[in-house]
């Protein structure tokens, strides 16, 4: 009798401890998602190193979403960090598209087969992070339908809302890359039309009319009959400049470039180099990566041309532009 007390109090012993124990990690789990909302996020805003944001998308998400296993509610921060993760991901996917554009220019077919081969590992990855992003902004607020719009209540939640559609579109394109490898839906393209629509276009930078005329301008079945897609995009690039988050203006080169339109992929990388407006303090980050995604643009069209990538400091400048000659000073009404 005096053994199975024993027995008893010593199962009774381990188990409280184990309670103990869930106990203290979902309350640091707590914590963590409640600094990370209210403190890190906007932190990292702030701050225009993608590539420090990348790193922490890599190194922190692993850690973050763990404490979803003990009861914490870590998706809404998963919804960043695969993005910020995924920063990573295309931007090696992207360096080996560059060496695959060398490698077929010198009639390198060995190198030019395993450049693509490394680039399709990446976007694979950029892929599957980026529909993770997207499916964790779904698995809190729950799909937009034709007639209806999930509650956002506060602005973190409409910031996570954005980039979560933002995440949908990227991770289709990546796909594509990848052979379909990830197996992102094309069904994501018209649920991401109807989940911006429930965003405020002038507060958000433009971005949400950007993606739907990216949207449509490459689907245009699934845009409104007698649209002007590239109108709606030319006019949320004058609200993203006029914002200081030039988000509109990627997204316009990224959809000049999947259509293979040249003038307007030049001129928008002009535009986007040269703008003086000032930029926001409050979202250096997604005008960074706005930046990135048309350097990648600028890239590729400078290596394919010339075996090298846009030339550092020159970005809205192209190989055959027109050399104007600088005035030297001499004048030769000052010789005779």
């Amino acid at each position: 009798m005096v053994r199975s007390f024993l027995r008893l109090a010593t199962i009774g012993g381990v188990a409280a401890g184990l309670s103990a124990c869930g106990m203290v990690y979902k309350t640091t789990g707590d914590v963590l998602v409640s600094y990370g909302s209210s403190k890190m996020v906007p932190y990292l805003m702030e701050t225009n190193d993608v590539g420090m944001s990348c790193a922490m998308g890599e190194s922190l998400t692993p850690l973050l979403l763990s404490f979803e296993s003990v009861g914490s509610k870590p998706q809404k921060l998963g919804t960043l960090v695969y993005t910020t993760a995924a920063a990573c991901s295309e931007e090696r996917a992207l360096s080996a598209e560059l060496r695959y554009l060398r490698a077929m220019n010198n009639g390198n077919v060995d190198e030019a087969r395993d450049a693509r081969i490394e680039q399709q590992r990446h976007a694979e990855l950029a892929a599957h992070r980026q529909l993770r992003g997207y499916e964790s902004a779904k698995h809190v607020y729950g799909e937009a339908t034709n007639d209806s719009c999930p509650k956002l209540r506060k602005d973190f939640d409409e910031l996570v809302w954005l980039i979560g559609q933002v995440n949908g579109l990227q991770a289709l394109l990546n796909d594509s890359v990848a052979n379909g490898s990830v197996g992102v839906s094309r069904d994501v393209l018209a649920k991401v039309n109807r989940g911006v629509a429930c965003l405020d276009n002038t507060k958000w930078w433009g971005a949400p009319n950007a993606i739907r005329g990216a949207i449509w301008t490459i689907l245009p079945m699934l845009g409104p009959e007698g649209v002007d897609s590239w109108a709606m995009l030319e006019n949320s690039v004058e609200t993203g400049l006029a914002a200081g988050v030039r988000l509109p203006s990627a997204l316009y080169v990224m959809t000049a470039y999947n259509v293979n339109d040249q003038e307007r992929m030049r001129d928008s990388i002009r535009k986007f180099a040269n703008t003086t407006n000032k930029l926001s303090d409050e979202y250096q980050l997604i005008d960074a990566i706005a930046e990135q995604m048309i350097y990648s643009v600028s890239d590729r069209l400078w290596t394919d041309a010339t075996g090298q990538r846009t030339p550092f400091g020159e970005l809205g400048t192209f190989w055959d532009d027109v050399k104007v000659p600088e005035d030297d000073g001499f004048d030769v009404n000052d010789f005779l």
